[in-house]
């Protein structure tokens, strides 16, 4: 009797759990989240009524039209993360109320052109790292109301005359790995806002290609084989309403002057990890918007003195891994709201006492380490404006000369440590009129030369006067 009571017990436990339980999909009145699950098909016992459904990371292959038809109300549906390598006809029909549908990194080669019938108030598709090597030129149609497409990350070397034609509502869009673009691609998409190609194996871009995206906040053109953008002066022509541009990881050597004429609302410039020698004065001449600026592992040697003239709300600027052997002075002048600021791993062996104010002003980083300094006369200026208060001085390390090698400057005693302090081109460091440092009464107290004088001062400050006897 007990045995049978425990049995019936049983039976309505698995009947209020349901063919649910068995994958245990967690599901309110209006998602399921099934993800994670080891699936291998759409589960078809889930509440009718769902508006989201969650099916990533699973072993799903294929998709017929009979695994949706119940989901009619679904507004969201993630794929993505499965081995989805085929999508029959009809699969989203009844889906009219689609507006997401993610099928990102899955195994799909090819798609036939009437694979999103019926999906006409679809705003977001997202088709990125399959194994598409083609698209049908109509397989948009009817999108009208798309607003994000990703088709980046596949294997598509080029795109079909008129692929986007209808997709006026656009926002952003997402491609890679092209190998030929046409510069009429974009046409008639001029709410787009997000511009994405990464790895297109072009070494140029077509004239004209942004034409008519003048409504453009991000355009992203990094990694990318361009070399040159000197025959194209005018290709951001138009844009002015871009605030983003990256151009890192290309292989450009150089950039023309006027490249960035009409971007008067950038604010994040990213030209990283390319081969640029130097830097044209007035490159970056109208950008006064520009908060962010990446110069970073290139190879540039030295700077113009304006360089960064009327960037005065930048405030993170990375000049780190370049060649740049020493910074002219008052080169960071203006720049009143550096938070950040990179020039580690250069070849700089002298720091100028003029940038010292602008280092102290840095409110959150400065990085300045793996760069040779010459801990000598030349640094004396910088060496004297630190006081242990800042905390960029406990990375200023020497590379020479060989007693203080290693060394931290701010610990480091010059004057005791390095007969270079008192090399006779130091005396140039100081004003010639002796007067500037020390009243007329000790002229005559000591006649001497005035560098001695000098010399002199810098004992008094490092409070060895005394010690030596001289008064």
């Amino acid at each position: 009797m007990q045995v049978r009571r425990m049995l019936v017990l049983l039976l309505i436990i698995l009947k209020e759990a349901g063919p649910t339980a068995a994958h245990s999909c967690r599901c309110s009145s209006s998602s399921c989240s099934c993800g994670r699950r080891g699936l291998s098909s759409v589960p078809q016992d889930l509440p009718t009524t769902i508006t989201t459904l969650y099916l990533w990371v699973n072993e799903i292959t294929t998709l017929s039209q009979s695994d949706f038809s119940r989901y009619g109300s679904l507004r969201t549906l993630h794929l993505y993360s499965n081995q989805i390598s085929t999508i029959n006809h009809g699969t989203f029909v009844g889906l009219s109320n689609l507006k997401r549908l993610y099928l990102s990194v899955n195994q799909l080669a090819n798609l036939t052109a009437d694979m999103f019938d019926g999906l006409g108030n679809l705003e977001v598709l997202q088709l990125d790292n399959n194994q598409l090597t083609s698209l049908p030129s109509d397989i948009f149609e009817g999108l009208g109301n798309l607003r994000g497409l990703r088709l980046d990350q596949n294997q598509l070397s080029s795109l079909p005359t008129g692929i986007f034609a209808g997709l006026g509502n656009l926002e952003e869009l997402r491609l890679s790995h092209l190998t030929s673009l046409a510069a009429d691609t974009f046409e008639g998409l001029g709410n787009l806002l997000t511009l994405v190609l990464n790895q297109i194996q072009l070494s140029k871009l077509p004239a004209g290609i942004f034409e008519g995206l003048g409504n453009l906040w991000q355009l992203d053109l990094s990694q990318n084989p361009l070399t040159n953008l000197t025959a194209d002066t005018d290709i951001f022509e138009g844009l002015g309403n871009l605030t983003t541009l990256y151009l890192s990881y290309n292989q450009l050597t150089s950039l023309p002057v006027g490249i960035f004429e009409g971007l008067g609302n950038l604010q994040t410039l990213i030209l990283s990890q390319n081969q640029l020698t130097s830097l044209p004065a007035g490159i970056f001449e109208g950008l006064g918007n520009l908060q962010i600026l990446f110069l970073s592992q290139n190879q540039l040697t030295n700077l113009p003195i304006r360089i960064f003239e009327g960037l005065g709300n930048l405030v993170d600027l990375n000049l780190s891994h370049n060649r740049l052997t020493s910074l002219p002075a008052a080169i960071f002048d203006g720049l009143d709201h550096l938070l950040l600021l990179h020039l580690d791993h250069n070849q700089l062996t002298s720091l100028s006492a003029d940038i010292f104010p602008v280092l102290a002003s840095v409110l959150i980083w400065v990085q300045i380490r793996n760069n040779p300094l010459q801990c000598d006369c030349k640094m004396r200026p910088f060496k004297l404006l630190m006081t242990g208060e800042h905390y960029f001085e406990s990375g200023i390390y020497c590379a020479g000369p060989a007693n203080l090698a290693g060394k931290n400057l701010l610990f480091g005693d010059l004057i005791s440590g390095s007969t270079n302090f008192y090399h006779p081109t130091c005396t140039n460091l100081y004003p010639s009129t002796c007067t500037n440092l020390y009243p007329p009464t000790y002229t005559s107290f000591y006649p001497q030369t005035c560098s001695k004088l000098q010399h002199l001062l810098e004992e008094v400050r490092h409070q060895k006067v005394l010690e030596k006897g001289f008064l």
